[in-house]
């Protein structure tokens, strides 16, 4: 059996052929792929007998290899890309038995310096670079410094004094251990191991906030190397620098970037040491002056927050103290999801949009992306029409854009092959240059190398929606600083990310009066006619999930046809006052017209009504449009003297900003008042509370058992559900009865858990019987009740769908807003705020009932944990294969009705 590749120390005799010259990295995109999951072009090395093929295994090798990427390059050029990242092509484990899984991915390594036989040669490696630089493309590689593969444990905590005590190699793996010295040297009771000490021995890191942890414990039981070693740090350095001279890599992607201390990506990229240059060094000296460096550093950013930002740039280091030369951004790619994809405000992408000019250097040392093989695709959480939006911001952004291979052809799952052959791919190939994704990425890619300011020019946003979905506006303007986009016109970029017509009134656009624009882009609205008012304000109509990407023209005078129609006419109508509380309408009385310009958000009281009063010159009838909400305007009633009142019920609106504006007819043209603000603040009252029973967590006939890793045992075993009403809205918190764990560090603050809740509602709201299959769960409803719409939260995932598109094994398109989840580990609680903006024909929670389910999910491979007879380390056990997968459960009734 061959375990390994050929390695580095013959290639080095045969320099690699140096890089084609390509355009500027920014101004393309990087097309990132799994190679195991990409193309097989060589079946011959699929199966090297460990036990580690399996295509219809996620877990297991699939097939795909080096000569399958060089297959298909004319597929990913013609997609627009100009590099091509690839996930690390290493010797790495073949076979864990205890976790039934293998290395395919790549960043188990037993050797850095050699390819892994599944994927080819050494020639294979040089003939893709070799194939990618007579098209003007980068290849970009995918290393590791933070860990090996996963070969040995503890039994019970390591001793700092004797990392001896305890210890225990895996038995089973293939290959036993990692074969690159010193990495070989893993068993601390070997007196030369202990002296090499090319690893930490330490436990998992168990809190995240302990920078000590982080940079000397293991993650995911990975064995952590000790890269503060200066054997490891030269071997590091001897590694990837070899693959640098041997194959001709243009860039590196950093692994794991936030888990290894800053000294050492200062040396590992920097040193000039001559004995042990860094690989900065190591690519300038084979002609790469634009070697690039970019690093994974995954943080969890809370909205309107900065920290996670800061925290991310600083691995980019300083002027004097030089790290990385950008950072994958994830608070970015979690606002872009949120924001698309799941109904959130605008507001918070803004807010991270501003963010990113603070910290990533305006924006061009931010490598920015939507999706990734370590999470759950887009499509998975949001629909098409997010996507599309996602992707032209995507694209519209300063930095380095990054596709996922398979968002061209709408995967949904995380690590689906794009072989036939291989796992997830429904035994077809998908490299269809005629799917609409494909050729709207193409057209993006196009626009991007066509004007230079959306890549290198300098980031203004504008907009952004506070209450839920609907507009989002940025302006992207040429930068004169060095590497900049050079002259060249403002590029305005406007988004409606609703489901609905909205209003966007008065956008300062801070371009000039009188400014026209020609449209680069325009999905359901043309842009064509548009010209910017007094002040710099522009009027907008926005269609439904519409985007407009505009590059501005000078400023012109208006002509009959611009002062014809709707305009923003301050003076025709305007707001004067927002009252909140159970009070009377305003008896009448003259009023003085406001002057404010601005006027400050206004909060109501704990009431529900409130009251908008306002006056008008020369039109017809006035009504309030909330949150540029046009297809729900409220009619206002008149008052004496051209004045007028509407009301509104609060409790119809989510807690938070919103903005009023009011509209005025006048035959044929239409008026509008400058927006005005207002707070809701309403308190949820406690409707229904049920305690379910402690110790139930076994399944459905109590035979169940949890998986056998640290941190599963209980934490499937709900204590209480309780639900929340606020006017016609609904709170569910759930509440576990050996509290939350947050040891992986989830994006929603739980897991080792997943939950189901399923909402039935009376038959007589939706005119249709639900579904009773729960969808990949292997259950039913109990009881004949039915359901008609269903929440996933998962530590790394949340999604709303609706019965309509369910089927048995999976559910259907996403629906937006998704619910607002917020963990409380102190209290062992998940609290799921819904909108009913998200509920197609549901105006109210009244009547509905609650069901919750709870199991776990592997928030990597994107699927519910199996079960299985007996349990394994991720595996649950006492229940065959296809039996329910349900380990508690507990129902809140429909409200009984006085």
């Amino acid at each position: 059996m061959r375990l390994l590749g050929l390695g580095l120390a013959a290639a080095v005799l045969v320099p690699a052929p140096v890089s084609a010259a390509a355009p500027d990295r920014r101004d393309g995109f990087v097309y990132f792929l799994m190679t195991d999951r990409f193309a097989d072009g060589d079946p011959s090395n699929n199966d090297q007998k460990a036990g580690e093929f399996g295509p219809a295994d996620p877990n297991l090798y699939s097939g795909g290899d080096l000569a399958g990427v060089r297959s298909k390059l004319d597929y990913i050029q013609g997609l627009g890309a100009t590099a091509v990242w690839l996930t690390p092509p290493v010797s790495n484990v073949w076979y864990d038995p205890s976790l039934k899984m293998a290395g395919y991915h790549g960043y188990w390594a037993t050797d850095f310096t050699k390819v892994d036989a599944h994927l080819g040669g050494l020639e294979d490696y040089r003939g893709l670079a070799a194939d990618l630089h007579a098209r003007s493309m980068l290849l970009i590689q995918d290393i590791v410094t933070n860990h090996t593969g996963d070969f040995f444990s503890y039994a019970g905590a390591p001793d700092p004094a004797d990392p001896g005590k305890g210890f225990r190699l895996k038995p089973g793996m293939v290959p036993p251990r990692p074969t690159q010295h010193p990495f070989s040297a893993n068993d601390p009771r070997d007196p030369e191991a202990r002296r090499l000490s090319a690893y930490h021995w330490t436990p998992d890191v168990a809190d995240f906030n302990d920078e000590a942890q982080l940079t000397t414990g293991q993650v995911s039981g990975l064995d952590d190397i000790d890269t503060s070693n200066p054997l490891v740090r030269r071997t590091l350095k001897e590694s990837y620098g070899g693959w640098i001279k041997a194959v001709g890599v243009d860039g590196l992607r950093v692994d794991t970037a936030r888990y290894v201390e800053h000294e050492f990506w200062r040396d590992f990229i920097h040193s000039a040491d001559p004995a042990s240059p860094g690989v900065g060094a190591v690519a300038r000296a084979q002609g790469q002056e634009g070697f690039l460096v970019f690093g994974e550093v995954w943080t969890n950013a809370v909205p309107f927050d900065d920290k996670e930002d800061a925290l991310t740039a600083s691995y980019l280091g300083t002027a004097e103290r030089p790290e990385m030369g950008a950072v994958l951004n994830f608070p970015l790619a979690g606002d872009l999801r949120a924001v698309f994809g799941k109904g959130a405000p605008p507001a918070l992408l803004k807010y991270r949009l501003e963010s990113m000019k603070r910290h990533y250097a305006g924006g061009r040392a931010s490598v920015n992306f939507i999706d990734n093989h370590d999470m759950p695709r887009f499509l998975s959480e949001g629909g098409e029409a997010g996507l599309v939006q996602a992707l032209a911001a995507l694209f519209t952004l300063p930095g380095l854009p990054v596709l996922y291979a398979g968002t061209e052809q709408g995967f949904t799952e995380t690590r689906a092959s794009m072989f036939a052959q291989g796992f997830g791919s429904g035994g077809k190939d998908h490299f269809d240059r005629s799917h609409r994704l494909y050729v709207f990425i193409k057209r993006l890619a196009g626009l991007r190398a066509g004007q230079p300011a959306l890549a290198r020019g300098s980031l203004v946003p504008l907009h952004g929606a506070a209450w839920g979905p609907g507009p989002l506006a940025y302006r992207v303007d040429p930068s004169t600083v060095p590497g900049g986009s050079g002259p060249g016109s403002p590029i305005l970029v406007v988004f409606n990310t609703a489901e609905e017509e909205m209003l966007a009134p008065g956008l300062e656009t801070g371009l000039p009066e009188g400014t026209r624009f020609e449209p680069l882009l325009g999905l359901g609205v043309d842009g064509r006619g548009l010209r910017v008012g007094r002040r710099g304000a522009l009027l907008l109509r926005l269609a439904p999930r519409s985007t407009l990407v505009l590059k501005a023209l000078p400023a012109a005078p208006p002509s009959a046809e611009d002062e014809a129609g709707e305009e923003l006419l301050e003076a025709g109508v305007m707001i004067n006052t927002v009252r909140g509380g159970n009070v009377r309408p305003p008896a009448p009385q003259a009023r003085k017209r406001r002057k404010s310009k601005a006027p400050p958000p206004l909060a109501t009281d704990k009431a529900a009504r409130v009251f908008i009063e306002g006056s008008s010159a020369g039109v017809d009838s006035v009504s309030v449009v909330v949150d540029g909400r046009l297809g729900r305007p409220v009619p206002a009633r008149w008052l004496p003297d051209e004045r007028w009142v509407a009301e509104l019920d609060a409790s119809l609106l989510p807690d938070g900003e919103h903005t009023v504006t009011a509209m005025g007819a006048a035959g044929s043209t239409v008026v509008w008042s400058p927006p005005r603000g207002l707070k809701i603040d309403l308190p949820y009252a406690l409707a229904a509370r049920v305690d379910d029973p402690l110790g139930d967590d076994h399944g459905p006939e109590g035979r169940y058992r949890y998986p056998l890793a640290p941190g599963f045992e209980g934490r499937a075993d709900i204590r209480s559900l309780s639900l929340y009403r606020r006017g016609s809205g609904a709170k569910l918190v759930i509440t576990m009865a050996q509290g939350l764990s947050g040891v992986w560090n989830p994006a929603f603050g739980f897991d080792h858990v997943c939950f189901h809740v399923f909402m039935d509602f009376p038959e007589a709201v939706l005119g249709r019987k639900g579904l009773e299959a729960l969808p990949g769960l292997g259950a039913r409803m109990k009881d004949g009740r039915d359901w008609d719409f269903a929440a996933f939260l998962a530590g790394w995932k949340v999604g709303l769908y609706g019965a309509g598109a369910a089927t048995v094994s999976a559910f259907g398109p996403a629906l937006a807003p998704a619910p607002q989840v917020r963990a409380d580990r102190k209290q062992g609680s998940v609290e799921v705020e819904f909108s009913l903006d998200a509920f197609p024909g549901v105006r109210s929670f009244d009547g509905a009932g609650f069901y919750v389910a709870t199991w776990d999910y592997d928030g990597v491979e994107g699927r519910l944990r199996p079960l299985a007879r007996e349990p394994a380390e991720f595996v649950f056990g006492g229940g065959e294969p296809a039996g329910p997968k349900v380990m508690d459960d507990a129902a809140v009734p429909p409200e009984k009705k006085p």
